[in-house]
Parts: C-alpha cells; structure tokens; sequence
C-alpha cells in the first residue's frame, strides 16, 4: 500500500474511530464489489479513473446507497464523471481532493453536490487550514488571476526533504520569499491557475506541459475538453513522436456506450469547433479501457500509437501517374505505409511543418512549385492532381555545389552576423540544450560522439570571418575547429549557477564555431550535459536530427567503434549557394530577390520606424530582449464564435483574432 493511501484511507478513519473496509480484489472492480454488496460507507475514497468504470460496474440502486461522501484524487476529475456520478448519487458529496506526498497528501480541496454548476474542468478548490498556496512563474513572481503557473506549497505540513537525496530536497524544496521568518515551501510542477473566486485549476503536471509546432500547450485543458462529449465515457490525451521530430497530439477515448461507430470523427468535429486549431489531435483512438497503473492512474506509456493506415488509402486508385506520384509522397510524408487519391491530408495528421515538407517532396518528384495555399485549399492527392495544369516550374532542387574559396553568407547567416557586429556578443540567440543523465556515463565517449556530430555538420564548425568588409563562411576542419567537451566536478548546490554560466557563454562568430559541449559532473552516476548552439547554425527544427545523431554516436562510441552512418547529400554551405542561384541577385531587376524586396517595400511604405504603444514605463534606449506574454481569456461562446468564422474563410483562429484587433 503506498504511503498516500495509508494515510489518508487507514490512519485518519483509525485515529477517528472509524472502520476500515478494503477490498481484497482491489482496482475498480473489488470497488465496486465493496458498494454494491454492502455499501452504506461513510466515505469512499478512489481515482477519477475509476469512476466512469463504477458506472459500468455498480447499477443505479447500489450507487445511491453506497456512500455519503466519495472523496477522489491523485489525477485531473473530468466535471463528465462528476455530473454523471452526483445524478446517478444526489445525496452523496464529491469531494475533490488535491495534495503531494512530499505536503502528506492533502492540501487542497473542493466539494461539489447534486446541482452545483461542474464545468468540464473540475476545480481542486482552496487550500485547508495551516497551508498556503502560491501560483509563480519561472522567476518566483506571483502570477495574475486565470494565467498558468507552477504550484508551490508552504505550511506546517511539509516534509523536511527525501532521506539520503540532497540534490533533489534541494530542488524540490526552495526558501520561500512569502514565509516570515525564512520558511520554505515545496515545488509541485503541477501547472494551476487561480479562477476570479479564489479557487484553483489544477492544469496538467509541467513536465506534461508540451510544446508542439512552436505552441506551448497544457494536455489537461485538451482533456477537459475531449470528456465533455456526451458519447466519451473516459479520454487521455498525450504527445507523441512516433516519427522523430514529427510531435503530434493523440486523443484516446473510450465511449460510454457500445455504439462507438463514428466516435473518433465526432470528438474531432467537437474539438475543432471548441479548442484552436493547434490544440486538436492529429488522431482519436477508440479503446475499450484505459491501461492503469496499479494505483489506478493512467498508465500513459501503455497507451497504443495511433493507427493512421485504418484512415488511408481506401477509395478508388490512382487514375494517373501525377496522382501515383502525389499519393506516394503524401505517404512518404506522414510516415504512412500508403495514402488513397481521395484522402485528406490533414485528417490523416498533417498540419503546416509537415505541408512544407510535402511542398518540397512534390518540387523534387514533379518539378512544379505547390503553395501552401493551394494545398489547403485542395488537400487531398486527387485536387491537387487536378491543379497540376496551373502550376508553375518547381525551383532548381538542392544538390551539392562547386565551393569557392570565400563562401558567401546565407541570408539568415547574414542578418544574425549583422546584430552581432550592431550588438557585440550576446546570448540573444543562444539556444540551450540540458540533459540530466544518471546512471553509469562513458565520459570518453560523450565527447568522441559530439565530436563525430561536429565532423559530420560543416555548419557546426564553420565560423564567419570579414575580409574586406564582407564576411564569408569558413568552414573548418575537425582539428582545427578545436571542439572539445569540458567536464566540471560541482556540487548539486551548485547545479543552478553551473548551468546559467554554460548556458549564459557569448559566441563571437567571426572566431569561433557556434557550438559548446559542457559536462557537469554531481557523481559518478550523476551528471547535466550541456550543450550550448548558436542560431546561426540550428533551430528547433534541427534539434530532432542533431539529437538523434548524437544518440546514435554515443551509442556506438560506448561499443567501441566509429558510427555508422550515410553521408550527407548536402550540406548548409551547399543550401546558401543554392539559396543565392535561385533568388539572384538584388541588383537583376527581374530576379526573384528583386521582385520580393519590391514586394515587401511597397507592403511596408509607411509603416513607423517605432511602434508607440501606449505602456506604462518609457522605453529603454537599449534592448533587454526580456520578453513576456500575456494571456487574454475569452468566452466559450466567442471562441466557438471565431472558430466558426476562420472555418468559413479558410484561415486560423489567429487570423481572425489580428483582423480584429485592427479594426477601430
């Protein structure tokens, strides 16, 4: 029995002398033995995941005599399961519970009875007496009422940290900058807002907090809203990257009923109409359960990868070759065995990183350059097919080209190389990468396998020397890049300040390559692995393969030998010279460069070299580069209102919202 459960379901009805009645079968089923055969209790503690299972398992008449007070905890209580459980039990209360271990599980609750208003979202209330709550942001700042952040929880209650791991009660338990007399409080990563009346929503855990396609998104407000259909007895929603670097979010439902024909293309019609579009799931996936661990919580990586084949390439067969072509590279790029003239290519996942890639594949498969636009407007092989007679010549395709000795800059290259000569060195356009890895490190082979990547990416250790007031690229070779990965003994204390120093280290591009590798050694099983890119060379696009090729070489340096892997058919200093041959030079007025610099000068004649907003504080003569987002929240009724709108003309959410805000 875990300590959770120990305490709050044996010691606290003991010490109230109170029975304890246990269940020697245990999981929902033993439970729902226990209230149908003798019922009568008091009070009844479970998981959320059991109580859609108690409405298959316990009839109508043994619920309502089973218990006075159903006490649930430890995951996210869909409002579904409340509404169906108060109307099956109106005299019962449900009682929403919410608390670590680490603050002796209880600290927060939330009661709910038959005619309360439940939204989909279930709050997990206020804290109870001797405990306050504190919702920060990454810098300990409170933040407002309905933003998302981090839970941290002060009171008499706390534990004084974990026996025999000071690294981690470090972490975990931080001074407190609220408590009089220097308390401390403990770091949750659990994700909460507060609402307008004091309560708190509990959101998803922050390690759950998932970024896919450049959006920061919170799972549990995904789930909230997949349990609210009236046809989903139970949903789970997750991230996953079956293809590596192809993130996409997978509904999992099980229907309340037998009848589930058609439930995976209502629950995305209902997502689509309530959540933005980069918030509904590529996939629905239909079970008959949710796997549970064996406290009864989701068992998430028991949950099966979505089947995409079961929705393609059924319907009639390519008619042409241009469609056998067009089906085989829509296949190609959503990772799928085939895909069928007439099927949609965002219904079977797709979305606009994975449009561009397919616009690449059509440009080197059938010479013709695809807009984006048009496939959108005509998403399946067979329109797009259709379109082929309109379609103008595809750009000249990437191959390797004849280097001189002085490489130009790639127009990207050249602006980051621009601000650093503006600016000086910065950590602007550093882009961090920290890895915790425990257990036993074979420290000759991170460095031999950083080492391989650096050799096997020109662009990581190409360095932007100036000869004549032009810069150039120059790319270096292995030993004479210098590349090595530093190794610093610290003590967990000191973890924090060892990473900001790695992290905070300022590339001068002209001199050195844009890549550092800094080894952080707590233990001989415990080290950070720090690796420090700059802009110039990556973004997170690239992080993906950069990850998985150091997988790979670490993997056979550990085996003592070299990594086996194809050459590249490119590299970036082929992509720049590439880049230059198809866009021309500015000074050819019938190159493209120079139509799309007359483009954007005509398109931004007038705009002010300032933006004046009206702020509170004067603006600084030099840039911080500290941003800050704020979070505006809206209706149901208007977002629903507005997903109508960009549905009818064809544009995101976003779209809709900028139009608006330029209307006077």
């Amino acid at each position: 029995m875990s300590f959770d459960l120990t305490v709050t379901s044996v010691v606290v009805p003991l010490v109230s002398g109170s029975a304890v009645v246990a269940s020697a079968a245990g999981g929902a089923e033993g439970l729902a033995e226990l209230l149908g055969g003798r019922g009568g209790f008091g009070l009844v503690k479970a998981v959320p995941g059991h109580l859609p299972l108690l409405a298959e398992l316990v009839s109508d008449e043994q619920a309502a005599g089973s218990t006075r007070r159903l006490v649930v905890g430890g995951e996210a209580l869909h409002g579904a399961d409340v509404r169906a459980w108060l109307a099956r039990v109106p005299g019962s209360v449900v009682v929403n519970e919410y608390g670590p271990t680490e603050t002796v599980v209880g600290c927060c609750v939330f009661e709910l009875t038959a005619g309360d208003e439940i939204g989909d979202m279930v709050s997990i209330g206020r804290p109870i007496a001797n405990t306050r709550l504190y919702v920060l942001d990454g810098h300990l700042q409170p933040v407002p009422v309905g933003v998302a952040g981090e839970l941290y929880i002060a009171g008499a209650q706390l534990a004084r940290g974990y026996l025999g791991r000071a690294g981690l009660t470090s972490e975990r338990f931080v001074a407190s900058p609220f408590e009089v007399g220097g308390g401390r409080m403990y770091r949750s990563g659990d994700v909460v807002r507060w609402t307008a009346d004091g309560r708190l929503e509990y959101l998803g855990r922050a390690d759950e907090q998932v970024k896919v396609r450049g959006f920061r998104i919170e799972l549990g407000e995904i789930e909230a809203v997949v349990a609210g259909h009236p046809q989903v007895a139970q949903a789970a929603v997750m991230a996953r990257e079956d293809v590596p670097g192809d993130k996409r979010l997978v509904a999992y439902v099980v229907p309340d009923d037998e009848e589930a024909v058609g439930i995976a293309e209502a629950v995305r019609g209902y997502l689509g109409e309530r959540l933005p579009e980069h918030m509904v799931p590529s996939a629905v996936v239909v079970l008959d359960a949710l796997p549970v661990t064996v406290n009864g919580k989701v068992d998430r990586k028991a949950l099966p990868a979505p089947d995409y084949t079961g929705l393609a390439g059924t319907g009639r067969a390519p008619a042409t070759v241009q469609e056998e072509l067009l089906c085989h590279a829509f296949a190609q790029v959503l990772g799928l065995e085939r895909v069928g003239v007439e099927d949609d290519f965002f219904e079977l996942g797709g979305h606009s990183l994975l449009a561009t890639q397919l616009v690449s594949r059509v440009r080197a498969m059938l010479g013709v350059e695809l807009p984006l636009r048009v496939l959108f407007e005509r998403p399946t092989p067979a329109a797009v097919a259709a379109w082929l007679g309109e379609a103008g010549e595809g750009r000249t395709a990437l191959v390797p080209m004849a280097r001189s000795e002085r490489m130009p800059l790639s127009f990207a290259q050249r602006r980051l190389w621009f601000l650093g000569q503006l600016e000086g060195p910065s950590t602007t356009y550093n882009i961090p990468m920290a890895l915790r890895l425990t257990g036993e490190l074979d420290r000759g082979a991170i460095d031999e396998a950083l080492r391989d990547v650096v050799g096997r990416h020109e662009v990581l250790r190409t360095v932007l020397p100036v000869a004549d007031g032009e810069p150039y690229q120059r790319v270096l070779s292995l030993e004479e890049c210098g590349f090595e990965v530093s190794v610093v003994e610290v003590a967990p204390e000191e973890l924090d300040g060892a990473v900001a120093e790695a992290v905070g280290y300022a590339f001068d591009l002209t001199s050195e390559i844009p890549l550092r590798a800094t080894l952080l050694a707590l233990g001989e099983a415990d080290h950070v692995l720090v690796v420090l890119v700059h802009h110039v060379a990556t973004d997170g696009w690239s992080n993906a393969p950069l990850a998985r090729d150091l997988s790979v070489a670490y993997a056979a340096r550990a085996a003592g030998r070299a990594p086996e892997w194809e050459p590249l058919p490119v590299q970036y200093a082929d992509y720049t010279l590439w880049q230059r041959e198809v866009l021309g030079s500015e000074d050819d007025p019938d190159s493209v460069l120079s139509g799309q610099v007359a483009y954007w000068r005509e398109a931004l004649a007038g705009v002010p070299e300032e933006l004046e907003l009206p702020v509170d504080r004067r603006r600084l003569a030099t840039a911080s580069h500290r941003g800050e987002s704020v979070e505006l929240a809206v209706s149901a009724e208007t977002h629903q209102r507005l997903a109508a709108l960009a549905r009818e003309r064809g544009r995101p959410c976003s779209w809709c919202c900028r139009r608006r805000w330029r209307s006077p």
